[in-house]
């Protein structure tokens, strides 16, 4: 795929490419490797050499087949992931993504960190009827201080102000517990239980920043928020185009700074069908 991210006000041009590989074994097995792209420049136009899908960034920059000169336009990373059913009622589902990493013991010995992310879910689900669903998960994720964030700010991995997936951002992990539940069709519920650990290296306040080392550390980095967090959603289908949904959110930061948000509202949608 292709896309255009945004233009900011100095003119300069970001956008996004990605391409994989998947292969499975129609039974219970899924395998991929895959490899995503943010480039930008002043007034860059969208690079066509991006566009063979057998390509990859290190191949296009290191033979200077890019429309902008030099190896600091763009940056890439490469993931990893699987997603296994054991059985008819378990699953596990894993991601792991490599940003920046050392190559030889010269890096090592300077302190260069590895910039890295993952994730990992396993969901059980004891009941499955035609009337009632009832799934259990856990779930864990780790994105590093320096993964997504680059040496040129405009090459980070975001859009509009926003991290591009995990919407935490980088410099943070989270363990969570879950229950997701269907019942007749018409009732929704979903329950969550977790902590999460944000770092200073966090680049959701500054997320056009480039970094300025790129050091190992501490994980995550300095003086780190805890946030512990209880969030449930219920949504019920009263007709077949009306449903009311509520939600609640607990957080607690540091163990002396708690928030509560409660959310009731109603989506109403009416069906358009044409005739000819």
């Amino acid at each position: 795929f292709h896309g255009y991210l945004e233009t900011d006000t100095l003119n300069c041009n970001r956008y996004i490419t990605g391409r994989g590989f998947e292969w499975r074994n129609q039974k219970s097995l899924i395998l991929g490797l895959s490899e995503i792209v943010i480039y930008s420049g002043e007034n860059r136009p969208i690079d066509f050499s991006y566009f063979n899908p057998m390509s990859t960034h290190l191949e296009i920059e290191l033979n200077e087949r890019q429309n902008q000169e030099g190896t600091g336009s763009g940056n890439g990373v490469w993931q990893i992931s699987a997603d296994y059913l054991s059985r008819s009622n378990f699953r596990i589902s894993m991601n792991y993504l490599f940003d920046e990493f050392t190559l030889d013991n010269e890096q090592t010995n300077e302190g260069k960190a590895n910039a890295r992310a993952y994730s990992l879910k396993v969901v059980y689900t004891p009941i499955k009827m035609d009337k009632a669903i009832l799934s259990f998960y856990i779930t864990s994720i780790a994105v590093g201080t320096f993964t997504f964030k680059h040496q040129s700010g405009y090459n980070n991995f975001v859009q509009r102000n926003k991290p591009l997936g995990w919407p935490i951002g980088s410099d943070s992990k989270e363990i969570k517990l879950g229950l997701n539940s269907l019942y007749k069709k018409i009732i929704i519920a979903n329950i969550e239980l977790g902590q999460r650990l944000i770092g200073e290296g966090n680049f959701k306040e500054s997320p056009y920043r480039g970094y300025t080392h790129y050091l190992d550390g501490p994980f995550p980095s300095g003086d780190f928020k805890t946030v512990h967090f209880l969030t449930g959603t219920i949504q019920w289908w009263w007709k077949h185009n009306i449903s009311f949904i509520a939600t609640g959110e607990y957080y607690d930061i540091n163990a002396n700074n708690s928030e509560i948000k409660l959310k009731i509202g109603i989506d109403i949608f009416y069906p358009y069908k044409k005739t000819i």
